[in-house]
């Protein structure tokens, strides 16, 4: 039964959605509504040039065209590329998306199905290609005034992936080099330990247990894990990520495991600012409450995206909106590779 808490933090977010609807249906009624509000806010910010290098201070375009015509060149500019809008048919679900959480709203891909009439797997690729723009821009403006937060910090509400997805092959998740001084250098006390301990792995399945007690201070290989435990890459590959997640193993580079110490393992106390504790706490609570659980691949997306919720001083309505216009960030936007960092990084001040 859903708590006290989380009931209030549903109905205050359902409640915020239902009071922004009426402006947005009013301006965006269909489609062609929505490609004039973009063509209008990018003109309207400065934000449309031609290559030429004439910027347009007012616009108009044909019917069912995403392009305007140079005054100076003559030559048709498309002013969605590199935009959050490119190349996609259901714009109007997309900037309802953004108008919604430009207002503080948490979405859903259920409730973008049941507002737009798309399928949950859109809506879904929708939020995550927000958060993937917020990333980008938080990379190029923010990177001196954020902190780092362990993934194991959101452990409780990871959902387990099935299979491996080549997560340690994409250049966004290479792992960073694992100091001496965290790992256990002998395999036989690691392999003692986990006997003596294996109380303390509750959160673990008995496949997680066996690899684990395969593997020690010693560098070891995901093949030498398979052949070990007899076990096929997928399901391999699924508890190694969840055994890193929780703190009981680390990445060392050429996709090889090592064991981390006992007080590695329980976790060095980590202060955060207030700020970033109250955002810890209401992340989880909320990803409770409205998603009932995020997936390690797309952790650090949920967060970006849950900021603009968070954060509203700095939020304000109509910031999103001009990010996922702005085509300078060009953001890696290939959603099937991206994975998220091992350490998730959001905005202190």
């Amino acid at each position: 039964m859903m708590s006290q808490k989380r009931r209030l933090i549903v109905d205050a977010n359902e409640q915020l959605i239902a009071s922004c609807l009426p402006e947005f249906n009013s301006r965006v009624p269909d489609e062609e509504a929505a490609i004039d509000l973009i063509l209008e806010l990018q003109v309207r910010q400065g934000k449309l040039a031609c290559r030429c290098g004439y910027e347009f201070v007012a616009a108009i375009r044909e019917r069912y065209e995403r392009t305007v015509k140079c005054l100076v060149c003559r030559k048709y500019t498309h002013f969605t590329v590199g935009t959050l809008y490119e190349g996609v048919r259901s714009v109007r679900a997309r900037l309802g998306a953004v108008w919604l959480m430009d207002h503080g709203a948490v979405v859903t891909s259920t409730k973008l199905h049941q507002l737009f009439g798309i399928a949950t797997s859109t809506g879904l690729a929708i939020i995550n290609t927000i958060g993937l723009f917020i990333e980008s821009l938080r990379g190029q403006s923010w990177e001196d005034v954020s902190e780092k937060i362990g993934c194991p910090n959101f452990a409780e509400i990871m959902i387990r992936r099935s299979r491996i997805t080549g997560a340690y092959e994409h250049p966004s998740s290479v792992p960073e080099t694992v100091s001496v001084a965290d790992v256990d250098h002998s395999a036989d006390e690691a392999t003692e330990q986990y006997s003596h301990s294996e109380d303390s792995f509750d959160d673990l399945g008995d496949l997680d247990k066996k690899i684990l007690a395969e593997i020690s201070g010693v560098p070891v290989s995901v093949d030498v894990i398979c052949k070990r435990v007899d076990q096929p890459a997928g399901p391999v590959g699924a508890a190694l990520t969840m055994l890193e997640i929780l703190g009981h193993i680390a990445s060392a580079p050429g996709n090889f495991f090592v064991r981390l110490t006992a007080a590695k393992q329980d976790g060095a106390k980590v202060e955060f600012s207030p700020q970033l504790r109250r955002f810890i706490e209401e992340a989880i609570e909320n990803i409770k409450a409205v998603r009932q659980g995020v997936s390690r691949k797309y952790l650090q997306l949920y967060l970006g995206a849950f900021w603009c919720h968070f954060d509203r001083d700095s939020w304000r309505v109509g910031s999103l909106m001009l990010v996922t216009l702005d085509s300078s960030l060009s953001p890696d936007r290939d959603l099937i590779v991206y994975e998220s960092p091992l350490m998730v990084s959001v905005v202190s001040g």
